[in-house]
């Protein structure tokens, strides 16, 4: 049984001891990415703030995951459904060979799920009194959602911004 997170977190500290602050900010921003992978095969190149923590049964009974964070998630295995849960979405993967963008920090009230290869349904992981609805992407399609104003859309996702994720998070 897995326990804890897998992670790439941290903050650096002056010679002092002393948080560094907008600096250290400025700094994770301008980190490059961190490559991790799952004990199912599932690769994920991540942002250096993302969280990731598997949910009891990974592996066995289930490959779901909480995600905090931002990062591309490369799932090869499709034998059972691989789940991302986030603050406010529930990511299931379709099948196998499947690339997905996931932007989604819990202190954001934003998140953003870009389909780059494969299929995928995205559904509220809260409920809404507006719409519960599942969207299904195909790829080249992303799901935007603002818990705020309770509101999520499916759109298709331009040529430049794939590339932009792509130079942002390499295969």
């Amino acid at each position: 049984m897995l326990a804890g997170a897998w992670h790439c977190k941290g903050r650096e500290k002056q010679a002092n001891g002393q948080d560094p602050g907008v600096v250290d900010t400025i700094k994770e921003k301008a980190a490059p990415p961190k490559i991790l992978t799952l004990p199912d095969g599932t690769q994920v190149v991540m942002d250096p703030r993302t969280e990731i923590r598997p949910m009891e049964g990974f592996g066995k009974a289930n490959r779901d995951v909480t995600f905090d964070g931002e990062g591309v998630l490369i799932v090869h295995d499709g034998a059972k459904p691989f789940v991302i849960h986030t603050r406010n979405l529930v990511v299931t993967v379709e099948g196998k060979n499947a690339r997905i963008h996931v932007d989604a920090f819990a202190s954001s009230p934003g998140e953003e799920v870009d389909l780059l290869e494969g299929k995928l349904k995205v559904i509220k992981s809260y409920h809404s009194s507006t719409d519960n609805s599942t969207e299904v992407l195909q790829a080249g399609e992303m799901v935007m959602i603002n818990r705020d104003i309770d509101l999520m859309e499916k759109e298709t996702l331009k040529p430049e911004e794939q590339k932009v994720l792509e130079l942002k998070f390499p295969k």
